[in-house]
């Protein structure tokens, strides 16, 4: 029988055609269809809500007697302050919810409401005109200071006081940062000889404190709490004996967090297995000239001097780079110096310029001008505490490096009676001197009258005395620029470094972690630990 090609043909295209059908639909119902029952695993966040912390060398957990660091620090979870301090040294309502200054030397505070202290009583003025009538009486308090100059307290009402002072103090306000105590609680009691487990206002209040630990747990009346509540419910504080001891345990977990100026402290805890934020302190270390010297007085000379001197190898040599550069008073962190370039550039090329354009004459190894009829040269007295042995190396650096443009330092290694002695009547060329810096930016002890420096400028003293009082913000930072400015073109001072300080704390304690020097429990109500 004759075959038909081409039916055969037919027939052979539509079952490929047929096939081809088959597995297009395979592949296309495969590639759109879901998969029904795929088990996926979600990782589960377990957040622990309690903490470990440490302090040594214990001494009170009341506010206002405690000199502990740590405890001070510690405390602010639990005690409040009138006014407190942001992260960029901005002063912010805490108890207070306003304060005016109606002249030089009174301030009014208007008070919170419905705020009540950790057994449910109320907080009211009676309570701060109580806490600084005690702070006066002790001249051994941290806070004595923030006070000594307030004359009296007059409460207008429950919930505002009128502040006089004795004297005008500059950005008064910053003062208004100790913790305020319950009179109720305290009056007619010797508050430093009371075993009473202190009351506050704050996030925490104290269970139990015995000698081997504080515990704290989180204030269910606290004021705030509707706005934010806390992830952290206790707080453990294990009290240790030496710093030693507290390192120790952090390096072992038994604590979570510690806050540390100790330059050597990997020596203790090594340098893995934990996270840690470096933040600038407040030990501010710089040389003061003697403005009023002859030679001293000539803003040439003290340029050049300040160009002459490498700041960073000072840091890497000789600290180790456990300090910042420090070029300015203020630079560690005041919201006043954002944006403002506080540099100042090594260069001793420029050094020798500087000097030659202003006359001086560099001839047999020694700089040399008339000045008064005198030929003066540029050599100086350097005084230093040659009790303080990190100052004395520093200060040998500096006379090496002005060596190197043929300025002569000579450094007077005084008894520490002697140093002071000198540095309380000016009577030096140069100093290397160093000051705890306080959380107000008022520059008074720096550039106001009877200044280390002995510096008078007019425009500067105006721009100081306005700068407190300025209108807003914005006209407060264009005063401080002006001050800068000025500051860098006449160079009084040469600022050096400041120390660096450390929090290390477990990587599983999570949160924004941002200390400053007033505190390292910024935000801490969105801490938590997994």
């Amino acid at each position: 029988m004759k075959i038909n090609k081409f039916k055969i043909f037919l027939i052979l295209l539509i079952i490929f055609a047929i096939i081809a059908v088959v597995i297009y639909l395979n592949f296309f119902n495969n590639k759109e269809k879901k998969p029904s029952n795929i088990d996926v695993k979600y990782e589960k966040i377990n957040m622990i809500t309690s903490i470990n912390l440490g302090v040594s060398n214990f001494d009170n957990i009341n506010p206002i007697i405690t000199k502990n660091r740590e405890v001070i620090q510690l405390g602010s979870l639990i005690f409040e302050p009138l006014l407190e301090i942001t992260e960029n040294y901005k002063i912010k309502n805490c108890l207070a919810t306003e304060w005016s200054e109606l002249s030089e030397r009174t301030y009014v505070v208007k008070l919170k409401e419905n705020v009540t202290w950790q057994n449910g009583k109320e907080f009211t003025a009676d309570d701060v005109k109580f806490t600084i009538d005690s702070i006066k009486k002790n001249k051994n308090s941290t806070y004595y200071e923030n006070v000594k100059n307030i004359s009296n307290v007059e409460i207008v009402d429950d919930h505002t006081i009128r502040i006089g002072l004795n004297k005008k103090v500059a950005f008064f306000e910053y003062q208004l940062i100790f913790p305020i105590l319950s009179k109720e609680q305290y009056e007619g009691k010797d508050i430093e000889k009371s075993n009473e487990i202190p009351l506050g206002t704050g996030k925490y209040k104290i269970e139990k404190l015995s000698s081997s630990k504080i515990t704290l747990s989180k204030n269910g009346k606290w004021h705030g709490i509707d706005d934010e509540n806390p992830n952290i419910e206790t707080i453990t504080v294990h009290i240790y004996e030496t710093t030693g001891d507290e390192y120790n345990n952090f390096k072992t977990g038994n604590i979570d967090l510690i806050n540390t100026e100790n330059a050597n402290y990997e020596e203790y805890i090594g340098s893995m297995g934990y996270q840690k934020k470096e933040y600038a302190g407040r030990e501010y270390d710089y040389l003061a000239f003697n403005c009023e010297n002859v030679v001293l007085q000539n803003i040439e000379v003290r340029n050049a001097i300040e160009k002459a001197i490498d700041k960073q190898k000072i840091v890497t040599a000789i600290l180790e780079n456990h300090a910042y550069v420090s070029n300015f008073p203020l630079d560690y962190g005041c919201y006043l110096m954002q944006n403002l370039d506080l540099t100042t550039n090594f260069n001793q090329q420029e050094a020798k310029e500087i000097l030659e354009e202003a006359g001086w004459k560099y001839e047999y190894g020694m700089w040399s001008k008339e000045i008064d009829g005198r030929t003066r040269t540029l050599n100086f007295n350097l005084a230093v505490n040659k009790e303080n042995k990190q100052r004395l190396k520093v200060a040998e650096e500096i006379k090496e490096q002005l060596a190197n443009i043929g300025i002569e330092i000579t450094i007077q290694e005084l008894s520490e009676k002697s140093y002071e002695a000198i540095l309380e009547n000016h009577n030096y060329e140069i100093i290397l001197t160093g000051v705890y810096n306080g959380y107000s930016p008022e520059l008074n002890t720096f550039l106001g009258e009877n200044n280390l420096a002995n510096y008078t400028n007019e425009e500067v003293k105006q721009i100081l005395d306005e700068a407190d009082s300025a209108s807003s913000e914005e006209l407060q930072k264009e005063k401080y620029s002006r001050i800068v400015e000025i500051y860098k073109e006449e160079v009084p001072y040469i600022g050096l470094y400041r120390n660096k300080v450390v929090v290390a704390y477990n990587p599983n304690l999570m949160g924004d972690i941002t200390p400053n020097n007033y505190s390292i429990f910024y935000n801490f109500s969105n801490w938590y630990k997994q």
